[in-house]
């Protein structure tokens, strides 16, 4: 009989196995509780950090410039052409504006002084800013069919308003010439600086006719008479057209039903045909006082005592009306000299009175 083998030795105790299971076990938990926490944490994370937007970078939009009523000009045009500027570009304006009448000079491609001239000229006859800059407004005009051929403004008629026996008659029967334009304008403003409040800064009139309004303002001025405000002085033609157009259309918008029969007979009472108003002289200016109706101020008293010793009348009375065709105009003054105007103020006559006395006697 063969000996049994002890195994009780060879096998391995069961408590190894155990302590293993629960190393991998303990492991295994301590990872899933790191990996909850982490998930946790980003998501509480998302939930409070906004989705970031993409980055646009922004574009710069230009305006296309206003060109609806022009045709563009027949090969590209650059931003602006002034003096200096040369090449194609310029040559081609060039040729535009000598086939338009505007440009005597040659066809070079040059941008000098002659061509600024042409472009000033072109910008002024189409209502364009007169810089002498072609930018991409005035091109598109010189290459639209809006642009017509040069049209030679008449040299004014410059005439010494102050000279002569006879006073100047302006009014509706004795018209001034187109072309007319008084000699010796200057700026009121600068002979005046501050003696005046002025409606328009840039007010005008004849050197004589200024100087003796402000001798007179200042006398009114030591006598404690103030303040005195321009609100009228020299007028063109042009501005007469002008301010006689917008009456009238002010007048039919507020009368309905009124012809423009009526509206420039209305208009006529008080604002004279473009040639026929005494502001075209030079030698005319409306006063006033601010904020109140001029005939009852102290500075309406004033005039009506002094002005005919400084050389001006006061050349629209009511009581004249049908010998002037103006109504009464208080605050307008004329400007004849000290002589004639101590005359009218005698004889208690109107302008046109005095200029037909006057006549009479040569």
């Amino acid at each position: 009989m063969m000996p049994q083998r002890n195994t009780s030795h060879s096998r391995k105790p069961p408590y190894l196995f155990i302590a293993l299971a629960v190393i991998f076990l303990a492991a295994g938990i301590v990872l899933g509780v790191r990996a909850l926490n982490s998930w946790n944490a980003y998501t509480v994370a998302a939930a409070i950090t906004p989705t970031p937007s993409p980055t646009v970078r922004p574009i710069a939009v230009t305006a296309a410039p206003d060109l609806t009523t022009y045709t563009p000009a027949p090969t590209a045009t650059p931003g602006a052409l002034s003096t200096g500027s040369s090449g194609d570009m310029v040559r081609q304006m060039q040729q535009r504006l000598k086939d338009l009448g505007f440009l005597n000079g040659s066809v070079d491609g040059q941008f000098g002084s002659g061509t600024k001239k042409a472009v000033v000229a072109f910008q002024k006859q189409h209502g364009l800013d007169a810089d002498g800059i072609a930018g991409s407004k005035t091109l598109a005009v010189l290459y639209s069919d809006q642009a017509a051929s040069y049209v030679p403004t008449p040299t004014p008629h410059v005439t010494n308003v102050t000279a002569g026996d006879i006073p100047l008659l302006v009014n509706k029967w004795n018209k001034l010439p187109d072309d007319f334009e008084p000699a010796e304008l200057v700026t009121i403003k600068d002979l005046a600086g501050d003696l005046f409040l002025y409606e328009d800064s840039k007010f005008q009139g004849v050197r004589e006719a200024v100087e003796a309004l402000i001798r007179m303002i200042q006398a009114a001025k030591a006598d404690g008479i103030t303040p005195w405000k321009i609100g009228g002085a020299y007028r063109t033609i042009k501005d007469q057209q002008r301010i006689f157009d917008n009456r009238v259309s002010r007048y039919l918008s507020e009368h309905e039903g009124a012809t423009r029969s009526q509206a420039v007979s209305n208009t006529r009472l008080t604002v004279a045909d473009p040639g026929c108003s005494e502001h075209h002289t030079g030698l005319a200016f409306d006063l006033n006082v601010p904020d109140q109706f001029f005939v009852d101020t102290a500075q309406y008293i004033w005039l009506k005592q002094h002005c005919w010793d400084y050389g001006f009348i006061m050349r629209y009375t009511d009581d004249k009306e049908d010998l002037t065709g103006i109504i009464g105009e208080e605050w307008h003054i004329r400007y004849v000299g000290v002589q004639h105007a101590k005359n009218i103020q005698s004889l208690d006559y109107c302008l046109e009175e005095y200029v037909d006395y006057l006549k009479n006697r040569h």
